[in-house]
């Protein structure tokens, strides 16, 4: 075979040696000898989508539900500059993503070239390593397994993250008749775990104390176990987000609705475990910086709030499991106090919703949450996820909840959960708001064509609700506010879907979305709420007052 050929089935099967097992091509010319390489990789499942971007996405929907890197490929010019949006996700998220752009030889790179542009270093600050092996020779050719191990390392050692692998490819572009043979090969990413006297500075500023602890984002697998422990021998409330809330009897169901009670049950001391929490009256108050606060995060400070007195690297997991066993408990009636806090709000949500006719949006988020089949809930950013984590309730072991939090866009809402769909076990429920739906409408035709079983909820309030919720809805007079942020668009989304293939009805009964979530997919349900009547449902069920009230129960 030529050096093209030989470097794609080399470095292709490397990648299968290290773990790759989901890669997404997308049509094109350039990159035929590594398109044509993961075909006849029979290790690596492959799967063609015809948009870029919502390639990118579906990548970043199956990386984000097995935690392992996926490739993404595409040709030269543009084509890879539609991956920017799920790499800037990928990246702030800390999901493992290997982006593979094919480029024309470095010899006609601005000279005018078709479909030619320079790619070096395409994605910027926003991939943890940029790899450009040059036009495949011998030489090229036989480093290749050394070059998939470097980008496989970038992509999942802490922080894990986007990886950009660029390969500019001379005609002829040869094609690959069989793979490369597998070899022994492996990459295990370490995880850290402060020093024992580390560990014990750390116990010892929390034993008896009245501790509150923090979580936010995605955790890896064991933490919700290990959080649970470290929270049973502190009797510390659990303040968590929706994505890595876990069953518990420290955990508090509403952080969002109790933040009032950090000035009546006043910690001594805020363990914050990850990335910023969803819920912003949180994340507002722990701004305020009153209470000594200790952020533990796998690498890095990821504290925006600047509040942090103590930053301890180590994976949340692994770390809080080792400091089972040196904790005592904080004072008699501390873990109580938020408990009964929580009751409050429980009964408050209880009563708000039970006189709100339906559909509501904080009903459907409820509703989702509880009614979903056991498998995966994707949830749009924007006010879905603010929905689900403020009322969705106690958290599910059967359910596991994720989001795109990481740069917090309402794009790719589709394309993640198809990706999540590909290559999770069970059924998948997406909600999702109108205008995220809109945004990645084009995804709808992939999710119809492979049959994936992807349960859509949108709540459609034509248009964007949540700057209702925002100063700008009462600085600008309507007109003006509906043309720049409530941006209404009088689309008929069930003939959107039923357009792309995807069959779709409209309810707004709440019996109706309950048949539909246990209906296999792909499937889309729309249900009409109204934005201004959201405004001052929301404000019930945040009333602190109202949330605060009746016998304590």
């Amino acid at each position: 075979m030529e050096p093209a050929a030989v470097f794609a089935t080399r470095l292709v099967a490397a990648l299968a040696d290290l773990g790759l097992r989901t890669a997404l091509l997308s049509p094109g010319s350039r990159h035929t000898p590594l398109a044509v390489a993961f075909a006849v990789e029979p290790r690596i499942d492959h799967h063609v989508v015809w948009d870029e971007r919502s390639a990118a996405f579906v990548a970043l929907g199956a990386a984000k539900a097995t935690g392992r890197p996926v490739a993404v490929l595409t040709t030269s010019g543009t084509a890879g500059a539609h991956h920017l949006p799920a790499i800037v996700e990928a990246s702030e998220a800390r999901v493992p993503l290997l982006s593979i752009t094919a480029d024309r030889p470095p010899e006609v790179r601005g000279a005018g070239a078709p479909q030619t542009t320079d790619q070096t270093r395409l994605f910027g600050v926003h991939v943890r390593a940029f790899l450009d092996p040059g036009v495949p020779d011998d030489d090229v050719a036989r480093a290749a397994p050394s070059l998939a191990a470097r980008a496989w390392a970038a992509a999942v050692d802490a922080p894990a993250g986007p990886v950009h692998l660029n390969v500019p490819f001379r005609e002829p572009l040869t094609v690959p008749e069989v793979p490369a043979p597998p070899e022994e090969r492996r990459h295990v990413a370490g995880i850290r775990v402060p020093e024992p006297e580390d560990l014990d500075r750390l116990a010892a500023r929390l034993a008896g104390r009245r501790v509150l602890i923090v979580a936010g984002g995605p955790m890896r697998p064991g933490f919700g176990a290990a959080a649970a422990m470290v929270a049973a021998e502190l009797a510390a409330p659990v303040l968590a987000d929706v994505q890595c809330r876990f069953p518990s009897p420290a955990t508090i169901h509403h952080p969002d609705l109790v933040v009032e009670a950090f000035d009546l049950h006043r910690p001594d001391v805020v363990l914050r475990i990850g990335a910023l929490p969803t819920s912003k009256a949180l994340w507002r108050r722990l701004e305020v910086g009153d209470v000594p606060q200790v952020h533990l995060d796998d690498v890095g400070a990821r504290d925006p709030l600047g509040t942090a007195s103590w930053t301890i690297t180590g994976d949340p997991a692994a770390t809080l499991a080792a400091l089972v066993g040196r904790l005592e408990p904080g004072p008699e009636g501390w873990l109580e106090a938020w408990r009964r806090e929580d009751r409050r709000a429980a009964s408050h949500v209880e009563d708000v919703l039970a006189a709100a006719p339906f559909p509501n949006e904080p009903s459907i988020a409820r509703t989702v949450h509880a009614a979903a089949p056991a498998g995966t809930l994707v949830v749009g950013s924007s006010m879905p996820i603010r929905d689900v984590d403020a009322f969705a309730g106690p958290p599910r072991t059967d359910l596991h909840v994720l989001a795109n939090r990481g740069a917090n866009g309402i794009d790719g809402i589709v394309a993640t959960a198809a990706g999540v769909a590909l290559v999770g076990e069970g059924p998948v429920v997406a909600l999702s708001g109108d205008l995220a739906v809109l945004h990645d409408a084009a995804s709808l035709r992939w999710v119809a064509r492979r049959g994936l079983d992807v349960r859509l909820v949108v709540v459609d309030n034509d248009g964007g609700g949540i700057f209702h919720l925002l100063p700008q809805a009462e600085t600008l007079d309507e007109p003006r506010f509906e043309e720049l942020f409530a941006t209404p668009h009088g689309t008929d989304l069930v003939a959107v879907a039923e357009a792309f293939g995807v069959p779709a009805s409209s309810t707004i009964s709440e019996a109706e979305l309950r048949r539909d979530l246990v209906r296999p997919g792909p499937r889309l349900l729309r249900l009409p709420t109204d934005r201004r009547a959201n405004v001052e449902l929301q404000r019930r069920l945040r009333s602190p007052r109202g949330a605060r009230g009746g016998d304590g129960t």
